[in-house]
This record gives structure tokens, sequence and C-alpha cells, in this order.
């Protein structure tokens, strides 16, 4: 799931699924799809934006707890707005 700001970048960009083990994989995948959207994602050193979150079956994401993802699992990114 993601939500209508990166979708107002990447307005193909729709719910599916998509084989990964890890985050890092998700992530490749995500780009081959959709180019670019890797960094609204992650920065120059692959780590995951401040603003950005990732949920896996509603629980947030920690690379600690994460390192594998379960093969059914549902993740959420969420990409905060910031201004004023």
């Amino acid at each position: 799931m993601f939500t209508s700001t990166l979708k107002t970048f990447f307005p193909n960009l729709k719910e599916e699924y998509i084989e990964a083990d890890s985050i890092e994989t998700l992530l490749s995948e995500l780009e081959k799809k959709h180019q670019g959207i890797q960094g609204y994602l992650v920065d120059e050193k692959g780590q995951i934006r401040e603003h950005v979150k990732f949920y896996i079956d509603d629980e947030p994401y920690d690379e600690k707890v994460h390192s594998e993802l379960p093969k059914s699992a549902q993740i959420h990114i969420i990409q905060a707005i910031s201004g004023g």
C-alpha cells in the first residue's frame, strides 16, 4: 500500500504482489517497475529516509526484527508530508 503523496510522483503505483525476502529486495523490485522511487524512500547510503515509514503486517519495520520478510507479509509504505 502506498500513500497518495507517492502516487502523485508515480501515478502507476498500485497494490501488488512482489516476491521479496527483505526490504532491500523489495526496494530493488519497486525501482525496476517505478524508476526513481528508491530515491524517494532511501538516502544515498541505502538508509530509509527519516520521513518514510515501512509497516510489515501492521507492525513498524525494525531491521533487527524483520531481517527477513514473511512470504505473505503485507507491506505499507508511508511517506510523511512536511512543510508549514
